[in-house]
């Protein structure tokens, strides 16, 4: 009696009750819970089969389709949130026009406008590195006497842009047509919130090209071209932003390796035109342009995907008509099936195409699939190697020793399908030649691509099945 009145009115009774307390909670909650989770679960398998449904009957490419069918397997709630933020309108590949002219330009020229025309321009000059462009920019810049217009997916405050604005400010003062166009996105982290508002008082328009918004449906879908048209006469296309890592100012993973393409006549009107579209800004009166004797071919993409996508059809067609070599540069390698099968079908018929890309990453996971999808094509006969010298950020193809194109498009499904783009496809062999060998040169000195490692293996297994959506 003595010891169960010790035992009752001890410390030991309460925890003996607590204990007891949460062992009926567990079974109450075993009894329970499932009969209160299994309407929920019902629900999400419901809300996940309606999403994956919808996403099933969308002209999405196959590729997104499947990264997307995973992000609902294994995140019905959550996966169908981000499926309806990464919806895409209907869009596929531009086919040529019906009047698509002989050759190789015209055909390029006439993708998805039957009405497009060749463009010839009176100069084309190429640059290997950003330093070589930026002089001939400014001074393109300082003669400037109607109008300059810049559309830049990154612009930094740096060496590059203090040499910039200064022209810029004076050229405004003297009553020319200044305009910079910057993404929302790309400029995010390089730019102040009072950065509008310094240009507008120095006298230069200034637009934002996809302002980041909430929610960010469309945070995928960019402004990622480089362009600068001065005078509706000259034109600079190619990989190179306004800011200093571009030009060698400031070192990032070693060299940075980019290229530009300069022009002068009729498709630096045409290079105006794209950037007046993007602004609403209708373009001052200028005088046409001198029209010369190189064939180009100005292909842009929006980032609306309001159009079909001219940029994919461009690269595809120039790898599948090259006879001789085809030979491309690109930081991101990560093609959609078409573009992968039409490279591999270009080595089984004899083509010799190689593909340059970065050994320093600046993304570990897209390297990770770039190295990925280059051991794949080596497999299939296309010879990949790496640039080891530092990034390699310059985006170009170079066939036959005639046709090149020098754009903003990396060989990736973002770029390819989803970001605002635009390039100059040139037929003239003394262009075609500076390219040729400065992707020889760069070849000679690159490194092959390596055996994946295990690790690499296994993180591919759950990387790869997201390549569109990265």
């Amino acid at each position: 009696m003595r010891k169960l009145q010790k035992f009752f009115g001890g410390k030991l009774f309460p925890c003996v009750l607590l204990c007891i307390l949460c062992a009926l909670l567990i079974c109450a909650a075993a009894i329970r819970l499932p009969r209160a989770l299994a309407p929920i679960a019902i629900a999400e398998r419901l809300f996940a089969l309606a999403a994956a449904l919808f996403l099933a009957a969308s002209r999405d490419t196959p590729e997104c389709k499947i990264s997307k069918f995973i992000l609902l397997v294994l995140l019905p709630w959550v996966g169908t949130l981000l499926c309806f933020l990464l919806r895409r309108k209907p869009c596929r590949r531009a086919a040529a026009g019906r009047r698509a002219q002989d050759g190789t330009i015209g055909y390029l020229a006439a993708l998805g406008d039957a009405d497009a025309e060749v463009l010839y321009a009176t100069d084309a000059e190429y640059f290997p590195v950003g330093g070589e462009m930026k002089r001939k920019l400014l001074s393109d810049l300082s003669d400037a006497r109607k109008c300059i217009f810049l559309e830049y997916y990154i612009v930094e405050q740096g060496g590059f842009f203090g040499d910039v604005f200064p022209i810029l400010r004076d050229k405004a003062k003297e009553g020319l047509d200044v305009r910079l166009i910057y993404d929302g996105f790309g400029c995010s982290l390089t730019l102040p919130r009072r950065f509008p508002k310094e240009m507008e008082r120095a006298g230069i328009r200034v637009a934002i090209a996809r302002p980041l918004r909430f929610p960010p449906s469309d945070l995928n879908r960019r402004n990622h071209r480089k362009i600068a048209v001065i005078d509706g006469e000259i034109g600079y296309v190619g990989g190179i932003n306004l800011a200093d890592e571009y030009t060698g100012e400031k070192i990032r993973f070693g060299h940075w390796k980019d290229s530009a393409l300069r022009v002068s006549g009729t498709p630096a009107m045409r290079l105006a035109r794209m950037i007046a579209e993007e602004t609403g800004i209708p373009l001052p009166p200028l005088p046409e342009p001198q029209s010369g004797e190189i064939p180009c071919a100005a292909i842009s993409d929006c980032a609306a995907d309001t159009e079909p996508r001219k940029g994919a059809a461009a690269i595809g067609a120039m790898i599948s008509r090259a006879e001789r070599f085809a030979y491309c540069n690109t930081p991101y390698l990560a093609p959609d099936a078409v573009l992968l099968a039409e490279l591999k079908r270009a080595a089984a018929a004899g083509t010799d195409v190689r593909i340059m890309i970065p050994h320093i990453p600046d993304k570990k996971t897209t390297f990770l699939l770039s190295r990925a999808f280059a051991r794949e094509l080596i497999r299939a006969g296309v010879q990949v190697r790496e640039y080891t010298a530092g990034f390699l950020h310059a985006k170009s193809i170079v066939t036959d020793g005639r046709y090149s194109f020098v754009s903003s498009y990396n060989l990736d499904y973002r770029s390819l399908y989803l970001q605002a783009e635009c390039g100059l496809a040139v037929d003239d062999e003394p262009l075609a030649r500076a390219l040729t060998e400065d992707f020889l040169a760069c070849w000679e000195a690159g490194t092959p691509v390596g055996r994946a490692k295990l690790f690499e293996k296994i993180l591919l297994v759950f990387v790869r099945p997201f390549a569109p959506l990265m």
